[in-house]
């Protein structure tokens, strides 16, 4: 989150004024719109509005945010929804000490049907007033529900799922990160089926002594945040060192950062983190985000340890070479070839990044050869993800936008609130894959300018395309209802494992659909600061059928399922061992609808 200088606000608007120029030329909005994104939170009862600090914003922890979790809480076959929060913040002389100042609380919203929402944080243990920057939703102890990790500024908090009721399990299990976590993500990543947890630090930071005594930085004579400890710049915010842990059974767990080769040189100061096979070697590498710095790759090598290869990989830089200030991390099989693709946002006057798997873990950036690239030049991105809007078979892209300065415009720079962006995935004139920036075509709930930060996608009301929440600083969230009209089939997978890892997280899945294979991977978290759907969705663009599902677990083994009917959540099981990989049908479960491409 680095200051910027020097930058020349005509530069801006001209800028901004070209790019809006381009996409109404290409976008005038059509009485019908066919991608239609709905903000249904108010009718939904999602009230819950973001604190983050003080609104000045002079200190660098207050203008990070936080995310959300979708998860069934109570086992009735729905998805609820966690929202985490900040704390308020006083400034004490002028500035050089720091109080907190409590104000605000989490909250867990019971699904009710219908996109409507209950609030039972005081009754399920939920009302926390921890400062939540990241929340990874898993079933930790593998008793059949989802727990959550709460990654804060401050010490991190493990709440076990009791029945329905959270307690504080921190200490029990063994964990206890005490520095300022902005990422945590979990998988099994020793095959041992006990999930293992990758928690990603940020910076040194204390209230009783803020960095630089308390004086602020100056850019054209107004006082803003200083930013992070960058490769050039030493002593303002340094980074914290990132730490992992090994589950050992039963929701116990050890810390094993220097142990397993995760332990750097120099701490970094890290926002997202994912897990993801990109050698498709069956083993979940990790990737880490970092601001202002090279982003980590760390590969796993299939004896419990791993080797950073970040910068072998083309993964640690921009296609310049150079080191971004990254926020989110999207992975996905953006082009069909059976491989993991990566996206990063980064700072505003940095493009995103997409970098292109080559199917044996080596990338290139190409955002600015696909589409993604202009569009976020005058944009500060964060959370996001990929995702089939409108269930046409590629995978769109959705990016939430927002500064870090409340005082952005006075310094030249594009404003505190910025317009969040849909890329719409389309073939070109030249028969190639490309997103294009359609916010203002379908937009929809997009439209509105606000400061976003997490993104969780989810199909919360079970009616086979994927809803949007977006958590937006000082506001309420968003909850987009997607009403686009279905441009062709779909078919969305749950999966049972064997083992502990009862909810196959790290599995690989692929559809077969029209002669396409669309490839998948089940994580609970990725994007930035959010858990999301555990359900993959797929949608199949032209096909009527799909040919097969055949499933990588994470233990190792294969299954394929044939007859599955479009239109359905299936929920596959992973074969006993001496089963093998043989075929299977199961029964369409928990989906009231089937798909109308005229709605």
């Amino acid at each position: 989150m680095p200051p910027r200088l020097g930058r020349a606000a005509l530069f801006v608007l001209l800028l901004s004024a070209c790019q809006r120029e381009a996409q109404l030329e290409a976008s005038e909005k059509p009485a019908a719109p066919r991608i239609e994104l709905v903000d249904v939170a108010r009718e939904a009862g999602l009230e819950l509005v973001q604190v983050s600090g003080d609104p000045r914003r002079w200190y660098i922890l207050e203008s990070n945010g936080t995310g959300a979790a979708w998860l069934d809480y109570d086992g009735d076959g729905d998805l609820d929804l966690f929202i985490g929060n900040g704390q308020g913040l006083k400034y004490l002389e002028e500035g050089k000490r720091l109080e907190l100042d409590v104000k605000a609380r989490c909250a867990l919203y019971r699904n009710d049907g219908g996109l409507r929402f209950t609030d039972v944080s005081e009754s399920t243990g939920c009302a926390r007033t921890d400062w939540v920057q990241s929340i990874a939703a898993a079933d930790v102890d593998s008793d059949g529900d989802s727990d959550l990790y709460l990654a804060c500024f401050g010490p991190d908090v493990l709440l076990r799922n009791e029945g329905g009721r959270f307690v504080d399990a921190t200490a029990q299990s063994g964990l206890g990160n005490a520095k300022w976590a902005t990422g945590a993500a979990f998988a099994d990543v020793n095959r041992d089926g006990w999930l293992d947890l990758y928690v990603a630090n940020y910076c040194e930071f204390e209230l009783e002594n803020p960095p630089h005594g308390g004086v602020r930085n100056v850019i054209n004579g107004v006082e803003v945040a200083w930013g992070p400890e960058g490769e050039n710049k030493k002593g303002i915010n340094p980074g914290a060192a990132d730490v992992f842990y090994l589950g050992v059974g039963a929701g116990r767990f050890r810390e094993a950062t220097r142990e397993c080769g995760l332990e750097l040189g120099k701490p970094l100061c890290s926002y997202g983190v994912t897990f993801s096979d990109i050698d498709g070697d069956g083993w979940q590498d990790i990737l880490v985000a970092n601001d202002m710095q090279p982003t980590n790759l760390f590969r796993n090598r299939g004896d419990g340890t791993f080797v950073e290869e970040g910068e072998r990989r083309g993964f640690a830089l921009d296609a310049h070479g150079k080191a971004t200030s990254a926020m989110g991390l999207f992975v996905d099989d953006i082009d069909d070839d059976g491989d993991m693709d990566v996206l990063r946002t980064n700072f505003d006057f940095e493009v995103n990044s997409l970098h292109v798997n080559n199917g044996q873990g080596v990338f290139v950036d190409r955002a600015r050869e696909l589409g993604v690239a202009s569009g976020s030049m005058d944009r500060l991105g964060w959370g996001g993800g990929f995702f089939d809007v409108d269930c046409d078979g590629d995978l769109d892209l959705l990016v939430a936008n927002g500064h870090v300065y409340p005082q952005a415009r006075q310094i030249g720079m594009s404003g505190w609130e910025m317009q969040s962006q849909l890329y719409e995935a389309i073939v070109n004139a030249a028969g190639k894959r490309v997103w294009v920036d359609a916010t203002l075509r379908w937009g929809g709930g997009l439209e509105t300018l606000r400061s976003a930060r997490g993104v969780a996608f989810a199909d919360a009301d079970d009616d086979g395309d994927v809803d949007v929440l977006i958590v937006d600083m000082d506001a309420p969230p968003r909850l987009l209802e997607n009403k686009s009209a279905r441009q062709g089939q779909w078919i969305g997978i749950a999966l049972a494992a064997a083992g502990p890892n009862r909810e196959a997280l790290g599995a690989r899945v692929e559809v077969t659909a029209g002669g396409v294979t669309r490839a998948r991977e089940l994580r609970r978290t990725h994007g930035l600061y959010s858990s999301h759907d555990p359900r993959l969705h797929f949608g199949l663009g032209a096909a009527s059928d799909v040919e097969s599902v055949r499933v990588r677990w994470p233990s190792g083994r294969t299954s394929l399922h044939t007859g599955l009917a479009t239109g359905f959540y299936h929920t596959l099981r992973e074969p006993a061992p001496e089963v093998g990989a043989s075929s299977s049908r199961t029964e369409p479960t928990a989906s009231p609808t089937t798909p109308d491409a005229s709605r």
